[in-house]
């Protein structure tokens, strides 16, 4: 097949770049043609697969637009979002991606688009009339779009779409919803994770640690992911914090974002003095080793689709602590690790103290890998394949 794939944020920075990056590899890896457009990042690497970004006043492209690419909760390379948009800029957004799109099909020629959430893209996509098109649903443009001023494109490129996919059975249920159709017709396909590089290893615990600046002999609870407000990263300083000094484990904080400042801050009027901010990790082996070390991962996101940190850490053999309104309770349930009410400091702590009390990486860690086996991006990819040739039928 020849496939198209579209996302609104750079292939590197964001959960839904690296899900198409991901996507594209294992496509190309399997004989297909492939070729990605989303806008231009910072990044330098050179992909396998044709790829065509989006330019924007400091990184021109071959189409462009006038200001910085928008996102629903921030990136790395560009702080614009969504709800910065006025009525002319969606316009021209929606110009820009229409052209881009336009041109594509028509030198690429490809048999079907897929397009990353249900949203301005999904739209521009609607008015290409010989472009057969997937809508792939993340579920950030239902839990963090600003206002109903967008209904209209979304419901315009949902209606359009040959075929609907969502991450989880609760966004399959939003995306139905939005686009008037019975949820019958939502694909339930999540993202997946690389198992040959996420899987439980014999790790140098005491070395993994100390590159950290942390003790190698200390238990150690860490969050790893975005620091952006949804992801609710002072709660687990507040719920840490709050344990008595000799039952307290180390803290480290691993990821960038513009919440980081106030995280920081946050840790310092706590008396969190030995919590460590340890930035991004881009090396996906690193985060590997570090999953691997670690006691406990904690994740107090609210309405977060599917935090794929979680996924990692459960494939690796560490148990994960996470709110009731993450996309991954059901996986995570109380075999490995627990679900705890958005918000509540105080089962945090109670959980967490626990986890080091009773090794819960001992005794619900093992249970991970068999959690979230079925994940492997291989699965995922074949899944899609198959939501792809039916998009593609003729007569559709």
């Amino acid at each position: 097949m020849r496939i198209l794939l579209a996302s609104h944020t750079p292939l590197d920075g964001s959960g839904s770049g690296i899900y198409i990056q991901k996507i594209a590899e294992l496509l190309l890896a399997q004989g297909h043609e492939v070729a990605t457009l989303c806008p231009a990042g910072s990044s330098t690497e050179i992909h396998p697969f044709r790829h065509e970004v989006i330019g924007t006043p400091g990184r021109p492209g071959r189409w462009n637009l006038p200001f910085d690419f928008p996102s629903f909760s921030g990136h790395r390379d560009s702080a614009a979002l969504y709800e910065d948009l006025d009525a002319d800029s969606v316009a021209v957004y929606l110009d820009v991606w229409s052209g881009a799109l336009t041109e594509l099909a028509r030198e690429f020629r490809p048999d079907v688009l897929h397009v990353n959430h249900a949203f301005l893209i999904a739209c521009a996509a609607a008015g290409i009339p010989s472009l057969p098109y997937v809508v792939v649903s993340h579920g950030s443009e239902f839990f963090r779009r600003s206002g109903t001023a967008f209904e209209a494109y979304q419901r315009a490129g949902l209606k359009a779409a040959r075929e609907l996919v969502a991450i989880t059975p609760g966004i399959g249920a939003l995306m139905s919803e939005a686009a008037g159709i019975d949820g019958g017709r939502v694909h339930i396909v999540s993202p997946g994770f690389d198992p040959e590089v996420f899987r439980p290893s014999a790790v140098d615990r005491a070395a993994v640690l100390e590159s950290f600046g942390l003790s190698g002999n200390r238990p150690c609870v860490a969050y790893v992911g975005r620091i952006v407000e949804y992801k609710r990263v002072p709660d687990v300083l507040a719920a840490v914090a709050a344990l008595p000094a000799v039952e307290r484990p180390q803290l480290l904080v691993v990821g960038d974002g513009p919440g980081l400042p106030q995280a920081v801050e946050a840790a310092q009027r706590l008396g969190l003095s030995e919590a460590v901010f340890a930035g991004h990790l881009a090396d996906p082996a690193k985060v590997a080793e570090l999953l691997n070390a670690i006691d406990l991962l904690v994740l107090p996101s609210e309405n977060d689709p599917y935090p794929m940190t979680a996924i990692e850490a459960l494939a690796c053999g560490t148990p994960v602590l996470t709110s009731d309104r993450c996309g991954v309770t059901d996986i995570v349930a109380d075999t490995a690790g627990a679900v705890y009410p958005v918000g509540d400091t105080r089962a945090i702590a109670a959980f967490v103290r626990q986890a080091v009390r009773d090794d819960w990486k001992g005794t619900r860690g093992p249970n991970g890998p068999e959690r979230v086996a079925a994940k492997g991006w291989q699965a995922i990819a074949a899944r899609l394949l198959d939501v792809y040739r039916r998009a593609a039928q003729p007569g559709r």
